[in-house]
């Protein structure tokens, strides 16, 4: 096993584009394309080792998965992967048979109320000239 070592910033760019080209130009977490602009070089905020190239979005979801595990009590690494395999079907289970939640609004009901916003604003601006 080689000694660890730790990258200096002007490093970064450099392994970042030779890890991407390793892993194929490929997302190491979710597998699809990634261009040198959306690609992160992430890292174990434990142990802080480099561990590969991320979409930009992939590291951030993976950060708030890691950074809240124990708030949620996800510290068990089976109980984690349990909850992590099990979010696929939860939500694209169809829940058409229940009630919609109280502070949703569909796309109309958003319009309408950019629409009323904007009519109070032009009326305002009507009073003051």
């Amino acid at each position: 096993m080689s000694q660890s070592y730790r990258i200096k910033q002007s490093e970064v760019k450099t392994i970042r584009e030779t890890m991407l080209a390793k892993q194929g130009g490929k997302c190491a977490l979710c597998g699809d394309h990634i261009t040198t602009g959306e690609a992160a070089l992430d890292h174990c905020h434990k142990t802080g080792h480099i561990r590969g190239v991320l979409h930009r979005g992939c590291n951030a979801a993976l950060g708030h998965v890691e950074n809240n595990a124990p708030r949620y009590k996800l510290t068990n690494v089976a109980r984690l992967t349990r909850w992590l395999r099990s979010i696929p079907s939860y939500i694209y289970r169809d829940y058409s048979d229940q009630p919609l939640h109280y502070t949703f609004r569909t796309e109309e009901e958003k319009r309408l109320k950019r629409n009323a916003k904007a009519r109070k604003t032009r009326a305002k601006a009507k009073e003051t000239t």
